[in-house]
């Protein structure tokens, strides 16, 4: 084996490891649907992609904002899309502009399978938004009809477009049941994939776009609650929550990242191509500056000064007599 071929190696199985971890135990273990299956990427396609994170690159937003359960919920969702005068359009690309046509739509989505009832117990529809910090208007929304016509084949869908809220972005809503009775049930792995084609049709479109979840980026999730960030801006917090006590994330599987960067970080510092070396010091860059990085030293720090806490509490004060025993 080559030296480069050892390269490419090592390289796609850290890749895989780090953007496309599986499950090891659970239904998700043999769940063959992958986002978009790494075992077809091709060593350019890995180095672009790595390439893209390390530079970057805006991250795409596809989120179920809700799932009715009957038809009263459908049509407060297709009013709220379309109540600043934007134009719906389904799946045909056929136009709804008035409130009466976008009547007429809920009416077809309705009966598009079982009829919906105007109230329910089980998911009829799912509301999505595709979203990304910067984008232009059209790619934007040809980007989401090509997810929507390749992830919603066979189902009755629709999308409105908004720009009043600073970015353009999608409001996509597609009815759960499909024309051959076949639901949607959309797990974890479909929105990672959902992420991943809407991020792709982008790119097809001139749209720089990625969609790695938080632990390949390195960031790491703060739940610390309203109240005490608003008392740390206006310098009435009395003490500083431990940072354990505000992160999601595990150390564990925050050091597994970390392990996956740095060999392939090693993969593309021992290639004997100089553009593989570049990325290597971008990876490096990249790395160092990682919010996960300084959380696991913020951890540390805090360690080492709860030991000298501990130490200067039981070390007896002058004049104060020992503890019996000491």
């Amino acid at each position: 084996m080559s030296g480069m071929e050892q390269v490419n190696t090592a390289l796609a199985a850290w890749y895989a490891r780090l953007f496309y971890p599986r499950s090891k135990r659970g239904p998700a273990a043999d769940d063959p649907r992958l986002p978009m299956p790494h075992a077809k990427a091709s060593p350019a396609e890995i180095r672009n992609h790595i390439r893209r994170v390390v530079r970057g690159a805006p991250v795409v937003m596809v989120k179920i904002t809700g799932t009715p359960t009957g038809m009263r919920g459908i049509r407060s969702h297709l009013s709220y899309i379309t109540e600043r005068g934007e134009p719906l359009y389904d799946e045909q690309g056929r136009e709804y502009r008035t409130p009466d046509e976008v009547k007429t739509f809920g009416d077809h989505l309705r009966y598009a399978g079982s009829p919906i009832p105007v109230d329910g117990s089980r998911r009829e529809a799912f509301a999505l938004a595709l979203d990304i910090p910067a984008g232009d208007a059209r790619a934007v929304q040809a980007a989401a009809v090509e997810f929507a016509q390749r992830e919603f084949a066979g189902h009755r869908w629709a999308w409105a477009f908004h720009s009043h809220q600073g970015h353009p972005h999608v409001h996509l809503i597609v009815r759960a049941e499909g024309w051959r009775g076949k639901r949607l049930d959309p797990r974890k792995a479909d929105l990672h994939r959902w992420r991943e084609v809407f991020a792709q049709a982008l790119r097809a479109r001139g749209v720089e776009a990625d969609a790695t979840n938080r632990m390949v980026r390195g960031t790491v999730r703060d739940k610390e609650p309203i109240y005490v960030t608003r008392a740390r801006a206006a310098g009435t917090l009395e003490r500083e929550h431990p940072l354990r006590d505000r992160v999601t994330v595990k150390a564990q599987t925050i050091e597994r990242a970390l392990q996956a960067w740095g060999y392939i970080h090693a993969a593309l510092a021992a290639s004997p191509d100089t553009a593989d070396q570049a990325l290597a010091q971008d990876v490096r860059a990249f790395v160092e500056r990682m919010p996960m990085v300084e959380h696991l030293a913020g951890m540390a720090r805090q360690r080492v000064q709860e030991k000298q806490r501990q130490s200067v509490e039981q070390v007896p004060q002058q004049g104060q007599e020992p503890e019996p025993g000491r």
